[in-house]
């Protein structure tokens, strides 16, 4: 049976969404009906390439300024999940 809600972590080198997340949306594909992404940055270069690849919604961080992404990247992911919007759970 497939989970309603899959979230994959996107990350890119520059404008380029590295392998292994186009790897693990594949996978996401097979496993959830609808496919969401995170991705710490500012998503326009790489939005495109990640709805092709089965992503419907782009949750971006925006310009980190320099900053690593894991810290806002997960602060909006709680942010969502307070909100009641998460990932299927099995």
């Amino acid at each position: 049976m497939p989970l309603s809600k899959v979230w994959v972590f996107a990350e890119s080198d520059g404008d380029k969404v590295k392998t292994i997340t186009l790897e693990m949306l594949a996978k996401a594909r097979e496993i959830g009906d609808t496919v969401e992404a995170f991705y710490g940055g500012d998503a326009g270069a790489v939005a495109e390439t990640l709805g092709k690849h089965g992503v419907t919604k782009v949750y971006a961080t925006g310009d980190l300024d320099g900053g690593l992404p894991g810290v806002h990247a997960g602060a909006a992911m709680a942010e969502l999940i307070t909100g009641g919007n998460s990932p299927a759970c099995p």
